[in-house]
């Protein structure tokens, strides 16, 4: 089939088309769910081949980034919207700000993180109509966690991967302490629109990224500040945090209840810690099983696909060898080509040749072309076979062969 020819699959008219490396492709246009697929058409297309040596990523902060977003709770509801912003505006460039007077919280985007933690370190606690202000950096609703990653997949690849579902903001690989992977990745879209998409395709279809048949586990970006942590004037002071906080650091004696309490949390969570490695464990005996499965049947079906190679050439060979034998037989037993045989049996090359002689111009030479015997076959049985009545009448015993009267051949002469 050539570029481009529409066909009929499942879920709806398939095309063909050409990767950017010359591969032909076919990918289905329709999808039953999100109608026009074109993201799988855009990763069967353009990354659905060899990814190796990948360009550095640009690791440069973006301008109005996730990161550099605020979140500013207990305002006073009647504050202006103007107002509010002015009294951000001279710490950066303010992007997107969200006001909601009902629930006295409001959304601002600087321009860098720099300068929106230069704001927050600056404004946190701030007296406002005599309530402070409670700064902390907004929650990223725009990421994913990608989890079930091979060794082999990098920042750039992971990025590449996953650029199709939207515009990407920053994307990472997790690694230890010692530079080894540890099987998750982080995304984070520029809008939340990228990491539905991502959220919802990979959840219902299987998305693999290398050669292993290890799809993708993408799972919401759990909200979580590591970077702040909990300050203490974000703390509500009440009755429990001053119960709580009435005795400080010290250690337990031996022979106190504190001490027996405490040792059995210790135990409680010494079993929680050799389950938590005990289920780890078989999970990871589960997964070398299933990647032994795999290269077994990855082997069977690369065999498999090679013995159906195999009976294809050998059927075409023996079609070629019919075809060559039947020639043969031609050339041999039916005098060579059919235009040949054709010749030999009629007389002439081609069958037009024998109508294509030219007329005789005159009645004369209709007529003196040869004599009337031989133009004109015998009209009785005694001329046309001759010989066969000789033959017999000398079977019959001596009988003697008359010849035809000479008044009838005469007369035959004159009528021709």
């Amino acid at each position: 089939m050539e570029n481009g020819t529409p066909q009929r699959g499942r879920g709806g008219p398939a095309r063909v088309t050409k990767t950017p490396d010359g591969r032909t492709v076919q990918s289905f246009r329709s999808h039953p769910i999100y109608g026009f697929d074109k993201i799988k058409e855009k990763v069967m297309t353009e990354l659905n081949c060899p990814q190796l040596d990948l360009t550095a990523l640009d690791t440069s902060e973006k301008k109005f980034n996730a990161q550099s977003r605020l979140f500013v709770g207990n305002l006073p509801r009647d504050i202006p919207y103007e107002e509010l912003k002015e009294m951000f505006a001279k710490y950066g460039e303010l992007g997107q700000v969200y006001f909601n007077k009902d629930g006295a919280y409001a959304f601002i985007n600087f321009d860098y993180k720099a300068n929106a933690e230069k704001a927050k370190n600056e404004l946190q606690g701030k007296m406002v109509r005599n309530r402070p202000m409670k700064i902390r950096y907004a929650s990223v609703t725009t990421g994913v966690r990608i989890k079930n990653l091979t060794p082999y997949v990098s920042n750039e690849l992971l990025h590449k991967s996953f650029s199709v579902f939207g515009e990407i903001e920053s994307c990472r690989v997790i690694v230890d302490d010692r530079g080894k992977t540890t099987g998750d990745g982080v995304v984070v879209f520029c809008d939340k629109k990228g990491a539905t998409i991502a959220l919802k395709k990979c959840q219902e279809e299987c998305y693999f990224l290398t050669s292993s048949l290890r799809p993708v586990i993408v799972e919401p970006l759990e909200a979580g500040d590591e970077e702040e942590g909990n300050p203490e004037n974000s703390m509500h002071k009440n009755n429990d945090y001053r119960n709580e906080r009435k005795d400080g650091p010290r250690f337990a004696d031996r022979n106190s209840f504190e001490f027996e309490y405490g040792m059995r949390w210790k135990r409680l969570y010494e079993m929680y810690k050799e389950k938590k490695m005990l289920l780890e464990s078989d999970l990871q005996a589960e997964m070398e099983q299933l990647e032994a499965r795999f290269a077994l049947v990855r082997h069977e079906h690369e065999t498999e696909k090679l013995r159906r190679e195999l009976m294809a050439r050998e059927a075409e060979a023996m079609q070629m060898g019919r075809y060559r034998q039947s020639s043969n037989y031609q050339d041999r037993y039916m005098g060579g080509s059919q235009e040949n045989r054709y010749s030999d049996y009629h007389g002439s090359a081609r069958p037009n040749e024998r109508y294509q002689q030219p007329p005789p111009n005159s009645s004369e030479d209709r007529y003196s072309q040869a004599p009337p015997t031989e133009r004109y076959p015998p009209s009785t049985p005694e001329e046309r076979y001759p010989q066969a009545r000789s033959n017999e009448y000398s079977q019959q015993g001596g009988g003697v062969k008359r010849e035809p009267a000479t008044e009838e051949f005469d007369m035959k002469r004159t009528r021709y």
